[in-house]
């Protein structure tokens, strides 16, 4: 399929509200589970200006998942896009990444990574996540949180299950 072919059909899926999971389907094409610089830390520093922050400086400029409305058995993506201006120009702020799944007010699934980077710049972090087929109907969160000793932030976000 040629780019413009792609792109039109991106467009026309994004402009359609009730197309989460075809939205998705295409979606997914163009994304890659994993981190992505976007922006270097100079650029960053001057967005915000930096100098006046106190530092480390973080801010969470995108949290959101995609579709909003999944089918038992299907997946969904979760992209958060963050911006930080470290104390020293190359430095990185090392904690616990905890992403966890709620149902019911109860957290059912949890992955922790203990040894996370937040490094200087903008970057955008991907992951997709399957749900098993005999998934329970019903609102869900999903759950980010990055603890450490100078940042500590937590975002919630929710979704539904449907039958299939």
């Amino acid at each position: 399929m040629d780019h413009r072919k792609t792109l039109a059909t991106l467009a026309a899926l994004t402009l359609c509200a009730g197309c989460g999971t075809a939205r998705w389907s295409v979606v997914k094409q163009f994304r890659t589970p994993g981190e992505k610089l976007d922006t270097f830390p100079e650029r960053v520093w001057d967005e915000y200006d930096c100098d006046s922050q106190k530092r480390p400086f973080l801010i969470v400029e995108k949290n959101e998942l995609t579709p909003q409305r999944v089918i038992a058995g299907g997946n969904f993506g979760h992209r958060w896009v963050y911006v930080m201006c470290p104390e020293l120009p190359t430095a990185v702020v090392e904690g616990t990444l905890a992403t966890r799944i709620h149902f019911k007010g109860l957290p059912i699934v949890q992955q922790m990574d203990s040894h996370f980077e937040i490094k200087p710049g903008r970057w955008t972090v991907d992951a997709f996540i399957h749900l098993p087929n005999d998934a329970e109907t019903g609102v869900y969160a999903y759950e980010l949180e990055f603890e450490s000793e100078p940042l500590l932030f937590k975002k919630s976000l929710t979704f539904v299950v449907t039958a299939r």
